[in-house]
């Protein structure tokens, strides 16, 4: 079963679960767990082992929860373009990517992670 925690602070059971993924690439899906009212983004990401997340941008910063698998953060360049050294993570790792900077992902292996984007996702 599972429980949610509604915004009134209330908890909701219910018996199965019913995210939705979709996909955005080959081999990335995205689930949308919050929208925020500034734009914002909170949502869970599952990439299949060899898959690669197109080049974007994160005007409000980034934070990456791998939950399974092992992620590549690459081509990172932060908000001056100057290059950033690649970040790989694990299971239970985090990683915070600063306003500005861009970058891409590489699926190690099968991963799901959980992301939070202030200032949602563009395109560079």
């Amino acid at each position: 079963m599972n429980t949610t925690l509604q915004n009134d602070g209330s908890k909701s059971a219910s018996s199965s679960p019913r995210r939705v993924f979709v996909e955005r690439t080959p081999g990335v899906e995205l689930s949308v767990l919050r929208a925020h009212p500034d734009g914002g983004l909170t949502f869970l990401v599952r990439m299949r082992e060899g898959a690669r997340a197109e080049r974007h941008g994160h005007p409000g910063g980034e934070e990456t929860y791998v939950l399974t698998g092992k992620l590549r953060i690459d081509r990172r360049v932060d908000a001056s373009n100057e290059p950033q050294p690649d970040a790989t993570l694990s299971a239970g790792e985090y990683f915070f990517a600063p306003v500005g900077e861009v970058h891409e992902g590489f699926a190690v292996e099968e991963t799901t992670f959980l992301v939070v984007a202030p200032g949602g996702i563009a395109r560079p």
